[in-house]
């Protein structure tokens, strides 16, 4: 009877252990969103991984059945049944008289499995076990974190500090840790510090949330473990751009489109947009009345300026809007080298340039074209052409046209977008581009 009730003990302590197990192999699922069928390949991989030494023949003698819904983990060796007196190793042989114990029908060269009890793996066993999980659960993990932020590059995160190191912050959203690097701070205007810091820790009006855009998301197999894969910014053109959408309705809807932003982040952004519906203005709309609309991103980016410039297929028209808030005279384009001569009075040379050459930089950006800005004075020293040295190959009466709005000379023309020209000539639009394209060539030759 004692034996009993010991052996009763035993196979319920074995019983507990299990559902122990089982119970926070569930609650880790179901916290980390990994996919169950998944964890127990892990699992199962784990256990064969310790339970199963290099073997001489190349076998696997283990099986390990996993049954999370009943709470139960079978370990099964497999041996080979021989007759009593040829066992050579009992690890991988059963002598046939044990073997008919268990089961009466067992015959000499067949396979038997037996049961082993999760209470006599050994010391290093198990310890080899958990570090084997714990490397597992991580990479787990992390290729769980992955799969549920890499549809996610672009998008707008609110989180909060967790930890301050020297070269990032470590920022908790919805239980994951995901990495801003200080890099990606506006310069000298952030500021951010723990929300569980000492006071003295976080003077200054450190914040402790953080809103940033998921600037990129990194494949787990080729990170390190010890860094993060979700990477954040606060001074990506990503960053701005998420909040032009956030904050104006008609980029969310489609119906203006952002073709580009550049940045210098804190001083100065300029952003490329297009409306497809000539009804709206898609500069209005995106300020807003008084400024409503773009006033809350100005505030988000530290007070960085933002300019916003409506598309046109018109190159000149494109340079001199690229360089506001400058005022320009007359732009000289040379496409096949992507270069442009930019005139513009000597007041307005400062602005169109910038503090450092923001401006200018900013807008070659954006346009990716070479921008040589020059007062209006040198202006007078480009060489120039009478309009009517090209009565071979415009029409007299576009040229009589011109004449009459006051254009007697090539330079006065191209000086002119060529929208605004139209509008005031009202000459067709492509008759006016290839009188551009004849006086240009003129120049570039």
């Amino acid at each position: 009877m004692p034996s009993a009730r010991l052996s009763k003990k035993a196979a319920e302590k074995e019983r507990q252990e299990k559902q122990k197990l089982i119970n926070s192999i569930q609650e880790f699922i179901q916290a980390q969103g990994i996919d169950r069928d998944r964890f127990i390949e892990v699992l199962r991989g784990a256990f064969l991984d310790v339970l199963t030494p290099k073997e001489r023949d190349g076998q696997n003698r283990y099986e390990v059945i996993i049954d999370p819904e009943n709470a139960d983990i079978q370990i099964l060796r497999r041996r080979t049944i021989v007759a009593d007196d040829e066992v050579e190793d009992e690890t991988q042989q059963i002598p046939l008289s044990q073997a008919l114990e268990r089961d009466p029908e067992a015959s000499i060269g067949e396979d038997f499995y037996d049961e082993i009890p999760l209470q006599s793996l050994t010391r290093t066993q198990v310890e080899h076990l958990k570090n084997r999980l714990r490397q597992q659960l991580r990479d787990l993990e992390r290729r769980a974190l992955y799969d549920r932020y890499k549809h996610m590059v672009g998008e707008i995160l609110t989180g909060e500090v967790l930890k301050v190191t020297r070269d990032e912050l470590i920022i908790l959203h919805e239980g994951n840790e995901l990495s801003l690097p200080k890099r990606e701070l506006i310069p000298g205007k952030d500021v951010y510090a723990p929300k569980d810091s000492s006071p003295a820790y976080r003077r200054g009006g450190a914040s402790s949330v953080v809103k940033a855009v998921v600037r990129e998301v990194l494949d787990p197999r080729r990170v390190p473990p010890s860094r993060p894969i979700i990477l954040l910014s606060r001074t990506s053109p990503l960053f701005l751009e998420a909040l032009l959408k956030l904050e104006i309705p008609e980029i969310y809807d489609g119906i203006i489109s952002i073709k580009k932003v550049v940045r210098i982040p804190g001083e100065r952004a300029k952003v490329l947009v297009e409306s497809y519906d000539d009804r709206i203005d898609p500069v209005g709309a995106c300020v807003g009345v008084k400024g409503t609309r773009i006033k809350p991103v100005v505030e988000e980016l530290r007070g960085e300026y933002i300019d916003i410039i409506p598309y046109n297929p018109d190159v000149k028209l494109m340079i001199s809007r690229a360089l506001a808030p400058a005022t320009v005279m007359y732009v000289d384009v040379y496409p096949n080298r992507r270069y442009a001569k930019v005139f513009v009075a000597p007041d307005e040379y400062p602005k169109a340039v910038g503090r450092e050459g923001i401006n200018v930089r900013l807008a070659q950006d954006l346009l990716g074209y070479e921008l040589d800005i020059r007062e209006a004075s040198e202006y007078g020293e480009e060489e120039d052409i009478e309009l009517t040295e090209f009565s071979d190959e415009i029409p007299e009466t576009i040229l009589m046209t011109l004449q009459k709005e006051g254009f007697h000379t090539a330079q006065q023309v191209l000086q002119f977008p060529i929208d605004e020209l139209q509008k005031r000539t009202q000459i067709d639009l492509p008759t006016l581009q290839k009188i551009y394209e004849i006086l240009q060539a003129e120049f570039e030759e």
